[in-house]
C-alpha cells in the first residue's frame, strides 16, 4: 500500500491474500472449535470480558460453517464461489460503461468553462462521459431541464438489465447461503454481529427517520418546487432537478467562496492544529520520534501519552503526502492491536493514517480543500480510537469493532470541522496564518452541510430500504419494489422513467450488502453524544477524558449500545439528530 517499491507491494499484497485464506482455514477447524465450545459448556468462572471472547469466538466459528457436515460445507464455498463471482461481474459492467452523449453549447447552458474546455468534441458537439465526475456537475450546473433529464436517464441506465439479473441472483444465492447456516435471510445473517442485531430492528429505524423527516423534507421540496418554477415555469419536479435547485438555492442562502476557503487550509497548519485540538480534548500529549526508520522519509512517527499518569498509550504514524504507486485513498490501517500479555504488560496499539494530501511546492504551501480536511479529521478519530483501547484481547482493539460502533466516534468528531473555535484553530490564511478563517465562513460551511438535510437523507434512506427488503424477504422484483418505495419516501416524486437504480448500485452488490444503513445509523447516534455532551463547550476535557475512558477505551470488550447507554445515562434518541441537521435545513 504504502512501500515507493512496486516489488514489495505486489509481495504485500499477496501476502495479504494467503493470510487472509489462512485465517478463514483457522475458522474452520473442527478440533479447535470443539476445545473452545468445551470450555464454554463447562461454565467456568471468568470475566465478562473474556466471556464475551469465547462467545464472538464461538460465533465466528459457526458463521463459517464449522458446524455443517462436509457436504453442506462444500456447498457453501461453492455459493461464496458463485457469489464472488457475480459481485466482480456486477462491478466489471459498471467499470466497462463507456457511454457518453453527444450535446451542443446551447444544451449545456450554464456549465461553467472549465468543465467544457475538458471536454472532447466530435460533428461540433461536446462528448460528455456518462461518468460521475461529468454527470454530476451537469446535474448541478446545467440551467436546461430536458439535458439534465436526458443525462440522470442515460445514467441511470447504467449497469442496465444484466446488472439487475445479476443482482436479483445475487440475492437469492445469499438467501441460500444464509439458510444453510440457519438463519432465515440473509439480512439476519449479515446484521447478527452489528448493533441492530435483526433486520426488523434496521426497517423500524429507517421507517421512522423517514417519517419523522417527511415534514422538514416536504418544505425542503417546496423551496425547490418554486425556484424551479420562476426559472422554467410550471414544470413537474423530476429528480433530474433535485441537484441543479439545490444548488442555486445555496447560492441564494449561503455565502461561501469554495475557493478563497482552500486559501484559510495550509495542510501544515491543519496537521498542528488537529493534533492540538486531539490532545486538549482527550488529556493525550503527542511526541513526534526523530530519527526513525520509515518506509518514505516524509513520513513523521508519534508516540501518544497519557498527559496526567505520562503512561505510553501507543503510535501512530502520518503518510499524508502524495506519491506514486501510494495507495489512493485517506484511511487509517492497524499495525499493531493493543492488548494485555501474559506477563501482566500491556502491548501499545500502533496504526498509520494514509492520505493524498498535495506536498509543497516552490516554497508555497500545499493547501486542502475543505471535505479534505474533514476526512483527515475523521480518519485521525479512528487513530486516537485506536491508541486509546484498553481492552485485554486484541479482538478488542480499537479498530475491530461493530461496523456500526466503528464510524460513531469519528462522526461525532467531525462535528469540530463546523464549529468555529475549534476550525479556527485549524486553519490561517497561506500567506499569513495569523489571520484564521472568520466565524461567518464557519457559519456558511456548516450550513451548506446542513442545507436541504431532509431531502438528502430521504434518498439515502430509500436505497436503505431496498436494500433491507431485498435481503429479508425472498422473491422481490426488485425494480417493481423501487418504482413503488420511490414516490412514497421521495414525497411524490417519481422514479426516473427508464432508469434502474438496482443497475448501479455497487454497494447493495458488494461490501454493503444488507448493511447500507450503518452509515445513517452511526450518524445518528454520534448526533445525540454531541449534542447531549459536546455542544456547548468543544474543548471541555472532562468531557473529553470521559469519553475516551467510557467509550473508545473499551474498544469492542463491551456491547455497543451497552457503551453508549451508559455514557449517555439513557438510552440513545433520533431526536438530537432530527433536530441538529433540520434546524439548518431551509
Amino acid at each position: 500500500m504504502v512501500s515507493p517499491s512496486e516489488d514489495v507491494r505486489k509481495a504485500s499484497a499477496e501476502a495479504e491474500k494467503l493470510l487472509d485464506s489462512h485465517f478463514v482455514l483457522c475458522r474452520q477447524r473442527e478440533d479447535v472449535y470443539r476445545v473452545i465450545k468445551a470450555f464454554t459448556v463447562k461454565g467456568e468462572r471468568i470475566g465478562p470480558e473474556a466471556t464475551r471472547f469465547l462467545q464472538f469466538l464461538v460465533k465466528e466459528f459457526e458463521r463459517n460453517g464449522v458446524k455443517l457436515s462436509q457436504s453442506k460445507r462444500k456447498e457453501m464455498e461453492k455459493l461464496k464461489s458463485h457469489i464472488d463471482a457475480l459481485n466482480l461481474k456486477y462491478l466489471q459492467n459498471l467499470n466497462d460503461f463507456t457511454k457518453f452523449l453527444l450535446l451542443g453549447e446551447d444544451e449545456l447552458a450554464g456549465m461553467p468553462f472549465e468543465f467544457l474546455k475538458d471536454l472532447e468534441k466530435a460533428d461540433g458537439k461536446f462528448k460528455v462521459p456518462l461518468t460521475s465526475y461529468h454527470v454530476t456537475p451537469v446535474l448541478e450546473h446545467c440551467k436546461v431541464g430536458s439535458t439534465r433529464k436526458q443525462i440522470a436517464v442515460a445514467y441511470g441506465q447504467k449497469g442496465g438489465k444484466d446488472n439487475v439479473a445479476i443482482l436479483e441472483n445475487l440475492v437469492q444465492l445469499r438467501h441460500k447461503f444464509a439458510k444453510l447456516l440457519g438463519y432465515t435471510n440473509y439480512a439476519d445473517f449479515a446484521i447478527e454481529p452489528r448493533m441492530p442485531k435483526t433486520s426488523r430492528k434496521i426497517l423500524e429505524f429507517l421507517e421512522e427517520m423517514s417519517e419523522q423527516l417527511s415534514d422538514v423534507a416536504n418544505r425542503e421540496l417546496n423551496i425547490l418546487k418554486d425556484l424551479k418554477i420562476k426559472e422554467e415555469g410550471n414544470a413537474q419536479f423530476g429528480m433530474e432537478d433535485l441537484l441543479y435547485y439545490i444548488k442555486r438555492a445555496e447560492e441564494f442562502k449561503v455565502d461561501l467562496d469554495v475557493g478563497e476557503i482552500k486559501q484559510y487550509f495550509p495542510v501544515g497548519l491543519v496537521i498542528s492544529g488537529m493534533l492540538k485540538i486531539f490532545q486538549d480534548l482527550f488529556a493525550l500529549r503527542f511526541d513526534e520520534i526523530k530519527d526513525v526508520d520509515v518506509w518514505h522519509d516524509t513520513v513523521r512517527v508519534f508516540s501518544v501519552w497519557d498527559a496526567s499518569s505520562s503512561d505510553l498509550l501507543g503510535y501512530f504514524f502520518l503518510d499524508i503526502f502524495s506519491r506514486e504507486g501510494k495507495y489512493a485513498h485517506t484511511c487509517v490501517v492497524t499495525l499493531q492491536n493493543g492488548c494485555l500479555c501474559s506477563n501482566g504488560t500491556r502491548k501499545v496499539p500502533a496504526a498509520v493514517i494514509l492520505s493524498q494530501c498535495p506536498k509543497e511546492f516552490d516554497g508555497n504551501s500545499a493547501l486542502l480543500r475543505f471535505p479534505e480536511v474533514v476526512r483527515l479529521f475523521h480518519e485521525f478519530s479512528h487513530v486516537v480510537h485506536h491508541v486509546s483501547n484498553r481492552a485485554t484481547f486484541s479482538r478488542f482493539s480499537g479498530l475491530r469493532l461493530e461496523g456500526d460502533f466503528a464510524e460513531i466516534p469519528s462522526l461525532l468528531l467531525e462535528n469540530w470541522c463546523y464549529e468555529s473555535i475549534s476550525l479556527k484553530m485549524m486553519s490561517g490564511f497561506h500567506q499569513d496564518i495569523t489571520k484564521s478563517i472568520s466565524s461567518e465562513a464557519c457559519q456558511s460551511l456548516k450550513r451548506r452541510r446542513d442545507l436541504f438535510a431532509g431531502l438528502k437523507m430521504k434518498q439515502e434512506i430509500l436505497l436503505c430500504l431496498v436494500d433491507q427488503i431485498i435481503h429479508s424477504s425472498e422473491n422481490v422484483d426488485i425494480d417493481d419494489l423501487i418504482k413503488d418505495l420511490h414516490p412514497k419516501v421521495m414525497l411524490g416524486i417519481p422514479l426516473l422513467e427508464g432508469t434502474s437504480p438496482a443497475s448501479s448500485f455497487p454497494r447493495i452488490a458488494f461490501g454493503y450488502d444488507a448493511v447500507c444503513y450503518s452509515y445513517i445509523w452511526s450518524e445518528v447516534f454520534a448526533a445525540d453524544l454531541f449534542v447531549s455532551k459536546f455542544k456547548d463547550d468543544l474543548l471541555n476535557q472532562h468531557a473529553g477524558l470521559r469519553f475516551r475512558n467510557k467509550v473508545l477505551a473499551p474498544g469492542g470488550s463491551k456491547d455497543p449500545l451497552e457503551i453508549i447507554t451508559d455514557y449517555l445515562g439513557r438510552e440513545p434518541s433520533l431526536q438530537p439528530f432530527i433536530q441538529s441537521r433540520t434546524r439548518n435545513s431551509l
